[in-house]
Parts: C-alpha cells; sequence; structure tokens
C-alpha cells in the first residue's frame, strides 16, 4: 500500500513537474538588444548614408518605434531607469556613475526580480563574448541581478528574459573597411558645424554603426539556428542619443531620441510604423505584460503594446551631473513642443567636459573658433556664458532646435501648459530625491580630471594642451577619412 502511494504520488508530481515546464516553454522568451549610444542613424529610419540591413529586417519583421525617447541622454542613469522601471530621479539615479550608491529605496527592485519569481532565467551578456558579463552601469547598491550571461545557461525549457550588450557605437569609432562611408559626401546633420573634421567624426560615427548592425545580425542568426526566433520577442533599443556634441549628455533630439524596434514573429503586424510617443521607462513595463507577469501599480512606465496599452501625451527627460559637468535640467515634449527647464541656467552649455574634450573633435573646435571670433550662428549659440531658464521649440518646425520660443507671446499658452505639466508631474517623481553632497560631487570632478589627465597622456598630449593642440591631434588622427 505504501509502494502504491509512493506510486501516485511520484506520479502526481512528475505530472506536475511536466505541466510547469510545458507552460514555460509556451511562455515567450524576452531579449533585450541594448546598443551604447545609438541614435536613429540607420536605413530604417530614413539615414540614406548608413547601411543597416540586419536592423532594417528587423524592423520589416516587426513594429518600428518612430518617436521613442530615453529618459536621461547618458548612459548610468537612463539604464538605471530600464532596470526598475521608474524614472531616475524617483530613486536618486540621476547622477551619472553615482559615487556614493545606495540601495533602492523601500518597494522598488529590478525588474528581474518579477522576472524570476515567475520561472524566468535572466542573463546579461557582453556582444562580443557571451561568456563574460554585460554593461550595467546601474546608480544603485545591487548585488548580481541576472542568473547568467547567456540563456544557453537555463534550464531545459525554462523562458528568458536575456540582455545583450553591444558596445557599438560608443566612443572610441572605428573604420568599416567592408563599407567606409566617405565625409565629403556623408549628409551632415544641419545642427553641427560644416567641418572637415566633424565631417570625418561623423562618418566614423555611422561606420560604427555599421558594425554594431552586424552584431545585431549574429543574435538574429543565432536565434533562428537555436530554433527560437518565434518565440522570442526581440526589443532593440539605444540606451541613449548618439555621442557628438550637443547630443548626449543634453535633452535635446540627439541625446534623447533613440530607436525602438520591436519583433514578436505571427503575433505583432510586421513592417508596422508607430509615431505614438514612447519613454525607455515603458520597455520594463511593457517587457513584464509580454510575460503575462502583473505588472506593480509603482512602476512609472506604460505599457504601450497589445490590448491594454495606453496612450502616453508627454515625454520627460532628466539631467544632472554628467561627469565633471555639473547641471540641472528637465524637459517635457508633447510630440510637437519641447520645454526644457534649466535649473542652473547661470552654468553654460559648453562648461568644461572632461570627457567631451577628450572626445569628442567638434569640442575643441567651436571653442577655439569662438575665441577667434569664426563661430557664426546658429552655432554660437550654444557657447554663450549662460543658458535661458526656459527653453520652447517647435519639433516639426525647428528639428534642430535653435529658435527658443519661450519669450515669443504667440506661444505663451503652450509654454504654460508645458511647464505646469512638467512642475506638477516632477512633484511627485522626485518627492524622495536626495541632492548629491558636495563632497561627493567633488569626489567625482577629481576623478573625471584624473581620468583626462592620464588619457591626454596617452596620446602625447597634456591637460594643459591648447585647442590647437588638439585639433592637430584629430586631424592626424582622422587624416584618412578626411582625404576621403
Amino acid at each position: 500500500m505504501n509502494i502504491k502511494k509512493t506510486r501516485i504520488t511520484l506520479l502526481v508530481c512528475f505530472l506536475l513537474f511536466f505541466s510547469t515546464l510545458l507552460q514555460a516553454q509556451e511562455r515567450p522568451n524576452i531579449l533585450w538588444i541594448n546598443c551604447d549610444d545609438l541614435g536613429i542613424e540607420l536605413g530604417c529610419y530614413g539615414n540614406k548614408d548608413v547601411k543597416t540591413p540586419n536592423i532594417d529586417q528587423l524592423a520589416e519583421q516587426g513594429v518600428l518605434y518612430e518617436n521613442c525617447y530615453a529618459t536621461a541622454p547618458v548612459c548610468s542613469p537612463s539604464r538605471s531607469s530600464l532596470i526598475t522601471g521608474m524614472y531616475p530621479s524617483a530613486i536618486n539615479c540621476l547622477n551619472h556613475r553615482t559615487m556614493d550608491k545606495v540601495p533602492l529605496p523601500e518597494g522598488i527592485k529590478p525588474i528581474t526580480e518579477y522576472f524570476k519569481e515567475a520561472g524566468y532565467f535572466c542573463t546579461n551578456g557582453k556582444a562580443t563574448d557571451m561568456t563574460k558579463w554585460g554593461k550595467t552601469d546601474f546608480n544603485f547598491e545591487t548585488g548580481n541581478l541576472f542568473d547568467g550571461t547567456d540563456w544557453n545557461q537555463r534550464a531545459d525549457g525554462q523562458p528568458f528574459f536575456a540582455q545583450v550588450q553591444i558596445f557599438e557605437p560608443h566612443r572610441e569609432f572605428y573604420a568599416d573597411k567592408e563599407n567606409p562611408i566617405s565625409s565629403e559626401s556623408v549628409d551632415l546633420p544641419d545642427c553641427y558645424l560644416d567641418h572637415p573634421l566633424i565631417r570625418a567624426d561623423w562618418a566614423l560615427y555611422l561606420e560604427t554603426v555599421q558594425h554594431c548592425d552586424r552584431r545585431v545580425g549574429h543574435f538574429l542568426t543565432r536565434l533562428e539556428n537555436e530554433g527560437l526566433t518565434d518565440n522570442t520577442i526581440i526589443v532593440l533599443f539605444g540606451d541613449n542619443g548618439r555621442p557628438h556634441l550637443r547630443d548626449k549628455q543634453f535633452l535635446y533630439e540627439g541625446g534623447l531620441r533613440v530607436p525602438l524596434i520591436i519583433r514578436y514573429p505571427k503575433h505583432f503586424e510586421a513592417g508596422k510604423i508607430c509615431t505614438q510617443l514612447v519613454s525607455l521607462v515603458d520597455v520594463p513595463v511593457t517587457s513584464l505584460a509580454f510575460a503575462n507577469i502583473p505588472v506593480s501599480e509603482h512602476l512609472q512606465g506604460k505599457v504601450f503594446i497589445g490590448d491594454n496599452a495606453e496612450k502616453r501625451e508627454y515625454v520627460l527627460g532628466f539631467r544632472q551631473r554628467m561627469g565633471d559637468a555639473v547641471d540641472n535640467s528637465r524637459s517635457i515634449m508633447d510630440g510637437r513642443y519641447k520645454l526644457i527647464w534649466n535649473k542652473m541656467p547661470e552654468v553654460p552649455w559648453m562648461q568644461l567636459s572632461g570627457y567631451k574634450k577628450l572626445e569628442y573633435p567638434a569640442y575643441s573646435i567651436y571653442k577655439l573658433f569662438y575665441q577667434q571670433g569664426k563661430l557664426f550662428y546658429p552655432y554660437s549659440l550654444f557657447m554663450a556664458d549662460s543658458k535661458p531658464e526656459i527653453e520652447l521649440y517647435d519639433i516639426k518646425m525647428d528639428p534642430m532646435e535653435f529658435e527658443n520660443l519661450a519669450d515669443y507671446p504667440k506661444y505663451e499658452s503652450i509654454k504654460k501648459t508645458l511647464f505646469s505639466t512638467l512642475k506638477s508631474r516632477l512633484s511627485e517623481i522626485e518627492k524622495g530625491e536626495t541632492p548629491e553632497h558636495w563632497e561627493v560631487t567633488k569626489e567625482a570632478k577629481e576623478s573625471s580630471a584624473k581620468y583626462y589627465e592620464s588619457s591626454m597622456r596617452r596620446r602625447g598630449l597634456s591637460s594643459s594642451s591648447s585647442y590647437e593642440d588638439i585639433i592637430e591631434y584629430w586631424e592626424k588622427k582622422l587624416s584618412e577619412k578626411i582625404e576621403k
């Protein structure tokens, strides 16, 4: 009798296990492809200079979102937002590379915890070597949030939530010998001064985007070879905007607008283009919904696809300390008009930034030309000694965001509506925000200065090198690209 009971118990346990396994197999896998500093310079977004066949194919097979925005224009606050579904200033994660990290506020946890509780295997891998951990850069204290680096480490039949971290097109850029792009014929965006070095830098950026595309192609092929294509939802995005002057680290379109493409074969309409506003803070919430995991009420994103999709009226942007560049700005955009609230208007846009001075040829060119009286309008606007407290732009009529409409009577109503909405939202989002202590800010600035000095020495320069010296360095480094 005991033997019979034991057999029945074992059979029930086996059936329960098999039922759970079957259910797990039926749940979709979710793969985030996070491309570092990727703007919308892709063939599927209309750029004719760049060759991105793999990402273009992904867009043809999935849904492309034209108006997706990062919550912050630099990696660490944006990534902190992505892994929690919270705005970065709501969880004290807005200062880039936070020096005094603390645990997340009570009740807030990374979304990997929700996935794990639902039986998902969570991974984060480096695109070039999936045996190694991928970039995290979270601005809060945490242990390892992931179960492994590669989804092939999971149990048989177990669904996965995986992140693949692609470094490109983050600086430093590198050439694409297969598909070189001419700096002379490239279509340089109007927001940049037309200068041979800036053209060469832009062309090299696009070539680095092409390397990024090849990495995406590798994972599309891998999913196909492993028979995972049909049951894997791919979510491809850039963690913040493109790494160029007036873009990354700023609340303009180039710093916040990013690509977003989602593919789920036989479930989402292929080749669809959506113009709705989406924030990257919506991606984690929507990903949980894909897995049919209940979404906690405190999460600040919105589900933007499927039967329970919510329309977003505004996207918000957050900028604070960026390395050694201390600032404090917020933005709100309704799809056409963007308002930027500069809480530190006395700080110039072109304040000293070791990162930009080190990595952007345009930084030294603008500085030198302005000193020499050679930098003309509208590029000279960016060199002002201070910023207006309020900036207002009509993105449709002025996509480069050059003409500030904040003081025009015609736009007073729009300004008031956006500003009052922004302040109202911030009063709720940032009610628990803790300002960074001045000693921590000092430490961050000193750390940036040391990095700048050591990097300049490796280039055969010093921290006191003139703008002429730095430009000469870039001329030698980009000489091959300039000659093309």
